[in-house]
């Protein structure tokens, strides 16, 4: 039951309630611009149906529809693609910047290389 209990948690604590605010940032913008060009249409489509395929799963979970084993695999999928996206920002860190002391290894006083 272990897989189930967390796949539960994870559904009803931490992804509807992302899915259910990233949508509410959309109908803000939307709101604020008097009107939605395509793809916040389209974004805000998808976010519903993601929201309403979460809210499903945590049905069959609850009704038993689902199996430790199958829940095991959708815990370690979901967990695996959330995961993606937050390391997203970690490729550059604004906060760390060159410093030229970094390039004083190519640094030579031997003019006569080429």
């Amino acid at each position: 039951m272990a897989y189930i209990e967390q796949l539960k948690h994870l559904i009803e604590n931490e992804l509807i309630p992302d899915v259910e605010d990233h949508v509410d940032e959309l109908f803000e913008g939307i709101a604020s611009a008097k009107d939605a060009t395509t793809d916040e249409r389209t974004q805000l489509e998808d976010m519903q149906a993601l929201r309403d395929e979460y809210k499903e799963l945590l049905k069959e979970l609850k009704s038993g529809d689902i199996d430790e084993e199958e829940a095991e695999q959708l815990y370690t999928e979901l967990t695996a693609m959330r995961n993606v996206g937050e390391d997203d920002d970690d490729y550059y860190d604004e906060e760390e910047e060159e410093d030229e002391d970094d390039y004083d290894i190519f640094d030579h006083d031997n003019n006569d290389q080429y």
